[in-house]
């Protein structure tokens, strides 16, 4: 999470931003200059007309979800084909290059610094229309007919042809930007999703197809079974996201419970295991030093034969408390047995972990434990050992309990190492 924290960070203020403003405006000045050289339809198009295609597509923008499994879906895909093979592709070039220029704008309610919407919106309305240009040449250098009247096996396969030229060049751009932003461009290849968006523009393509027969009552009818089906996808995406994501939040619970002690909050045993060899392996790669503490509680049986066992509970979830509050972010603090503690120290070698011990020695002798019960003093025996190489987990807390030992047979309350 920090990392993915710094790289937004970076992204933002550093260089990747200026790199990606760089290329976005590159993307959005080629999109105006390819516009302003391209050929216009022979046949005027209304106004109105025009209008209410803008409008679609921006509802089609809208109602563009995140995909569990597939990536972002962008059903404007739908929108795009219509106009491309109704309107031409300098209609449809301006048209969806325009209303991604507005739409991109609303990523500022929803919390993107200014200077990020700023490059989506290049990005955005740059690419589209550079796409849209693209598909139409495509399309016409191999002879597809504009406005689509008729639907024949030549003119699916040069639809579908369209419709993956335009995909290619949209992932070759996403590419480039995540390369730009020091992200994996292979993470932004996910081929269902790019499937599904083909098959959004075939749907396109049926629009078209009914649109320019000039049945206007079919056409209304069928864009807006197709316009419901997209609100109904975009629900059940949202539906399924909520669901996945109290999934995954549930399990992490489970998952942080199962490495808790019940009844400090700190971490077991079994989670204190992991995380030493998981250090061991790193201290195995890097070279870095590794040690630990055992650390055991001073006669804690007269304690609960004195004073009940409610008292020694509490007494254990003081000193969890202590030593979680006194030692560093990285380090560990875990449960290891009734009354035995384990400090796991990444970094720190033999002399900085005993420094580190025989200040939490001293932390325990100084508390005020009559708080907990009148009279009450609690102190602490530890042993120290730093990790070797060919050191096993087992290997190295065994040293630990053999110094713990020694600690408690020289007279209890001090540091062995």
């Amino acid at each position: 999470m920090e990392k993915n924290n710094n790289e937004h960070q970076r992204y933002i203020f550093g260089r990747e931003w200026l790199k990606v403003f760089l290329f976005a405006s590159l993307l959005f000045v080629m999109a105006l200059i390819s516009l302003r050289y391209q050929a216009l339809p022979d046949k005027p198009v209304s106004p109105a007309v025009l209008a209410g295609f803008l409008i679609y597509a921006l509802f089609t923008l809208a109602v563009s979800y995140r995909h569990p499994y597939f990536g972002y879906i962008s059903l404007d895909r739908a929108g795009q084909m219509l106009m491309l093979l109704t309107l031409g592709s300098f209609h449809a070039a301006w048209i969806s290059g325009l209303s991604y220029f507005l739409y991109s704008w609303s990523r500022l309610l929803q919390g993107m610094p200014l200077r990020n919407t700023i490059n989506a919106v290049l990005i955005n309305s740059g690419m589209m229309t550079l796409m849209l240009l693209l598909g139409g040449r495509w399309y016409q250098w191999w002879g597809g007919e504009i406005p689509m009247i008729r639907i024949s096996l030549d003119s699916l396969l040069l639809a579908f042809s369209t419709l993956v030229v335009m995909q290619i060049f949209n992932q070759l751009l996403m590419y480039m930007l995540v390369y730009l932003r020091g992200g994996n461009p292979e993470k932004t290849a996910v081929l269902n999703g790019a499937l599904l968006e083909i098959g959004i523009g075939l749907v396109g393509m049926t629009l078209a197809l009914v649109y320019n027969r000039q049945d206007m009552p079919l056409f209304l009818l069928v864009l807006l079974v197709v316009s419901i089906g997209m609100l109904v996808m975009k629900q059940y995406a949202s539906i399924r996201l909520h669901l996945e994501a109290l999934v995954r939040e549930r399990t992490c619970a489970l998952q942080d419970l199962a490495r808790r002690d019940s009844l400090t909050g700190i971490s077991n045993r079994r989670h204190t295991d992991e995380f030493i060899s998981d250090q061991i392996e790193h201290a195995r790669q890097t070279g870095s030093a590794l040690s630990i503490a055992l650390l055991d509680i001073d006669h804690f049986k007269r304690i609960n034969d004195k004073y009940l066992h409610a008292t020694g509970d509490k007494v254990l979830q003081h000193l969890a408390r202590v030593l979680k509050d006194h030692c560093r972010s990285s380090d560990l603090v875990g449960r290891y047995g009734g009354e035995e503690f384990l400090v796991c120290f990444p970094l720190l070698d033999l002399e900085g972990s005993r420094l580190a011990s025989e200040k939490l020695r001293l932390l325990v002798e100084e508390q005020h434990w009559d708080s907990i019960a009148p009279g009450l003093k609690v102190t602490v025996s530890l042993g120290v050992a730093q990790w070797k190489p060919g050191m096993r987990t087992e290997d190295l807390v065994k040293t630990a309990d053999r110094k713990l030992y020694e600690a408690k047979s020289a007279g209890r309350n001090r540091v062995c190492y």
